[in-house]
This record gives C-alpha cells, sequence and structure tokens, in this order.
C-alpha cells in the first residue's frame, strides 16, 4: 500500500478527517467496518516498524474524531477486540513495552478497548519464529480468542 505519513497538519482536529487521499482510506474504511484487529510487527530499536507507525500516526484523525469531537467509532454487536504479536532480537521484556504502550494508545483511538499482547524476545532471523517451541500454537490459541 501506498501511505503518506502525517503531516500534522491539524485539519483533522476540526473534522476527524484526514485531508491526505492514498491507500490510507481503504485503511480507513477497514477500521469503521471492522470489530477484530490484529497488528503484527518486528521490534527494531524498542520500537513497531516505521511502516505500521505510520499507519497509527496516520489515525491521528481517529483520535481528533474520538476525543476532540467526541465521535468515537460505534460499537459492534459483539464489541471490538484487538491482538498484538510482536517479535524482536532483544533478549529482555523491556524491548516490547513501547510498542505495546503504542499499540494500546492506537487501538483505544480506534475504540477497540482490549487487547491481548504476545511477544517473542530472540527472534533475529526471518523465519525463526517458526522454530520457537510455543509461539505458533500461542498464536492460534490467541486468535481462537480474539474470535469468540
Amino acid at each position: 500500500m501506498e501511505l503518506s505519513p502525517c503531516l500534522s497538519c491539524g485539519a483533522c482536529e476540526e473534522t476527524g478527517e484526514c485531508v491526505i487521499s492514498d491507500d490510507m482510506d481503504d485503511v480507513y474504511s477497514a477500521i469503521r467496518e471492522g470489530d477484530r484487529f490484529i497488528l503484527a510487527s518486528p521490534i527494531f530499536f524498542f520500537g513497531l516498524t516505521a511502516q505500521v507507525k505510520a499507519l497509527i500516526d496516520r489515525c491521528q484523525s481517529f483520535w481528533c474524531e474520538k476525543y476532540l469531537l467526541k465521535r468515537p467509532v460505534p460499537e459492534k454487536p459483539f464489541g471490538r477486540k484487538g491482538l498484538l504479536l510482536m517479535v524482536g532480537g532483544m533478549k529482555k521484556e523491556a524491548g516490547f513495552r513501547c510498542g505495546d504502550a503504542t499499540t494500546t494508545a492506537f487501538f483505544r483511538s480506534i475504540s477497540v478497548p482490549e487487547h491481548e499482547t504476545l511477544f517473542y524476545p530472540g527472534i533475529d532471523a526471518k523465519g525463526a519464529i517458526k522454530k520457537h517451541p510455543t509461539a505458533l500454537k500461542e498464536a492460534y490459541e490467541a486468535a481462537k480468542r480474539l474470535v469468540y
């Protein structure tokens, strides 16, 4: 997808809508229509990838709509829930806290009041998660909880 970064122009503060027209328009529609959300990202230097962060930053319009204009995304019949999946080469949990905090703010801004987080340290090579003894089973179980 072609997503421009947020320009911090402030236009969404007045309308709750971003003035940039690009593939993010499809993302906005999916967020409004959806009720289950999965965000997955490797962690680089204690943060979500630049591409994921650009998408989150463009959701400032949802934050403005919800908190400034008092028009949150309407609740769905089965609620709105999320799942965050992260992998990273670091060995300690601390490296994942920033990604989780950013995702929490993002999910709350798009009116997802609860989410589960799974993270896997020591995953540094492409495909290495497949060798983790529990990751795939845990992700499968978390996805089942997400939809039920």
